[in-house]
């Protein structure tokens, strides 16, 4: 499965990419929302987002508010090293960025895309 993986800080992407990958996953990384958004709309095969919530420009949130807007319907996974409160628009699961965000984001996914298997 295609995952869409949105964060400006490269060194996060790309090892939260490693867990993934290491779990099946493709896992496809854009260092910003509007690259997100080109990826896309051009890839049918996206099965979920993950997104950074703090990222200049477009933050993670809008990211999602965007996709809403526009009938994008599957999971949504938002990434923060802080709470989210006061939120309009929910992600299906928020992780939080700490030491541990790698395995518990593997587990969220595999919750997510692969119900069956994961209980």
């Amino acid at each position: 499965m295609r995952v869409l993986l949105v964060d400006d800080d490269l060194f996060a992407a790309e090892l939260a990419s490693v867990f993934l990958e290491m779990s099946g996953y493709e896992v496809i990384i854009a260092e910003s929302a509007m690259t997100a958004l080109v990826h896309l709309d051009s890839d049918n095969d996206i099965s979920l987002v993950i997104s950074d919530f703090h990222m200049p420009e477009i933050t993670g949130l809008n990211l999602l508010e965007v996709l809403r807007a526009n009938a994008w319907n599957k999971p949504f996974i938002l990434l923060s090293a802080s709470e989210m409160t006061d939120i309009t628009v929910i992600p299906d699961c928020w992780v939080k960025k700490d030491e541990n965000m790698g395995e518990r984001l593997v587990a969220v996914v595999n919750e997510i895309l692969k119900p069956s298997e994961a209980g």
